[in-house]
């Protein structure tokens, strides 16, 4: 019987809960001694984006974007990790967070105009 690494497991959780994201980074964070190779993304609820204009989150602008990622990842990253990403890397997690704001019916015709 095969083992089940720790990504299969963070895998396995994301397709089981819709409300959940893994992003495997690139680039990892050193925090301290603790190197954080991926990050989970939970689905934002409307309070999460409370004192923030949707339209800057959608636009990903730096401040309103690193104040949601702030709130909604695990481990919890601080605004200076944020700002010390990798550009592909805060990408990737702008993307699922991106995804998690606009309906199945909205990407599905976006998709269509392409």
């Amino acid at each position: 019987m095969s083992k089940v690494t720790d990504e299969q497991s963070k895998n396995l959780e994301t397709i089981t809960d819709p409300n959940l994201r893994v992003v495997i980074l690139e680039n990892p964070i050193l925090r301290g001694d603790q190197s954080i190779s991926h990050i989970e993304i939970r689905k934002p609820n409307v309070g999460t984006l409370r004192n923030l204009s949707l339209q800057d989150v959608l636009k990903w602008d730096i401040n309103a974007t690193n104040t949601v990622l702030s709130r909604v990842t695990s481990p919890t990253l601080n605004p200076a990790e944020l700002n010390n990403m990798d550009v592909s890397d805060y990408t990737s997690l702008a993307v699922e967070l991106t995804n998690f704001l606009v309906s199945a019916k909205a990407k599905s015709q976006a998709a269509l105009m392409t």
